[in-house]
């Protein structure tokens, strides 16, 4: 029997404090052991109910009764970006509904198909055989995070979408800046607006000249000229592809270097298996480590049971997608990283209409930048374990904001 709790129930403070770089928040397996949904203390005064277990999760994530719009009656806000992108009514792919969201989403699901992805195989092989020559040439010690897991996944978002790489330390800022949890909304709406200039001069020029193939030309070319989507509506597509298309994978291939590195019983298992077995182990980095900390938020529209509470229209959802991804009634023993681990339904990429659009590309360039790294500088090692690691603060995403290796 459900039952809809009173509003006078005390509100938690969200767990955000890592005791560990590799784990989400310890409060986290006690509040998966707790019946119900707790409410916890989100922006504006807001309560609403936190989801932490992975069942629980799969079905709200695949719900149609949840909104995930800013404008839906309830919504809770999270973050400063999250204020911003409410008041200034920005309209972006994960913050839209069915059918309006499927219809956008088709227009650019071909573009980031495995078969498409593929086609790129030896395009990304060369851009990391070229970071790791970077590294080692660098010398020992240097950054791996400088040198490795921040220029892969830009410059392969560069190439895809035809974004120059010599203007990447400006993005790579802008995006830090909109994507900080500390600081406050005008300081995310300057981030943006820089970016959006930029890129409003770029696929202006791409529209103007209609004859490239990068993803930016082709839809300029496909969809803006046709009168299909407005320019500005493209210049939020190249905001919302760039920086998804670098800010996770970086994080996700500096933290789990420094991952494997801490387990190197599982660095040479997964170097001594073939890449069908490597893709798997790649999955249990992607479980493990779970970089998008940032909750899933959704907005409730139609009355429906979740973990024995009834959730109403109008009430909040928080998702934590890390806590899902350690949940023992999902995996056998969580918290042990095992990449013989058939890992592959975990909730990393999110999971139903809103999942992530690019994790096919994000797959590969894990799989090709964790075997060339391992397999060319078979001595690699933390500098300075079992010192500190550099973990990114009041972020989004979780990372690393540095590591050094030595070999």
């Amino acid at each position: 029997m459900s039952a809809h709790p009173s509003e006078d129930e005390p509100a938690i403070a969200y767990p955000a404090a890592r005791a560990c770089p590799f784990s989400p928040p310890a409060e986290f397996g006690r509040l998966r052991a707790v019946p119900g949904l707790p409410r916890v203390r989100a922006l504006e005064g807001a309560r609403p109910r936190l989801v932490t277990r992975y069942d629980d999760a799969k079905v709200l994530l695949s719900s149609p009764a949840l909104s995930a719009r800013f404008d839906s009656p309830g919504f809770p806000l999270f973050s400063p970006g999250d204020v911003q992108q409410r008041d200034d009514k920005v309209e972006t792919l994960i913050r839209t509904d069915d059918p309006d969201h499927l219809t956008q989403r088709r227009r650019l699901t071909r573009h980031f198909t495995v078969k498409r992805v593929n086609a790129l195989r030896e395009d990304i092989q060369r851009t990391v055989d070229e970071a790791v020559d970077d590294l080692l040439g660098a010398g020992s010690p240097a950054d791996l995070v400088e040198l490795v897991a921040r220029p892969i996944p830009s410059r392969v978002i560069c190439l895809l979408l035809g974004v120059p790489y010599a203007d990447h330390a400006f993005f790579q800022g802008a995006a830090a800046r909109a994507l900080a949890g500390d600081t406050d909304p005008d300081a995310v709406r300057v981030a943006l607006n820089e970016l959006a200039e930029y890129l409003d001069a770029l696929v202006a020029e791409k529209t103007r000249r209609s004859d490239g193939d990068d993803v930016l030309s082709q839809l300029a070319r496909d969809l803006v000229l046709p009168g299909t989507i407005g320019h500005a509506e493209l210049v939020t597509i190249a905001i919302t592809l760039l920086v998804a298309g670098f800010e996770t994978t970086g994080n996700m291939i500096g933290l789990g270097t420094a991952l494997f590195l801490r387990h190197p019983e599982q660095r040479d298992l997964f170097l001594a298996a073939d890449e069908t077995a490597q893709a798997e182990a790649v999955e249990e980095v992607l479980r493990y480590l779970s970089v998008a900390q940032h909750p899933r938020q959704f907005a409730v529209r139609e009355e429906m049971t979740v973990g024995g509470c009834t959730l109403r229209p109008g009430d909040g959802v928080l998702i934590s997608l890390p806590s899902a991804n350690r949940d023992a009634a999902a995996f056998d023993d969580p918290d042990i990283f095992d990449v013989r681990r058939a890992a592959r339904g975990h909730l990393a990429f999110s999971h139903g209409t809103h999942q992530c659009l690019g994790q096919a590309l994000a797959r590969l360039e894990l799989l090709l930048t964790f075997r060339t790294l391992f397999t060319r500088v078979p001595t690699l090692r933390a500098a300075d374990e079992p010192g500190p690691y550099d973990v990114k603060r009041h972020s989004r995403v979780h990372g690393l904001n540095s590591f050094t290796v030595a070999w």
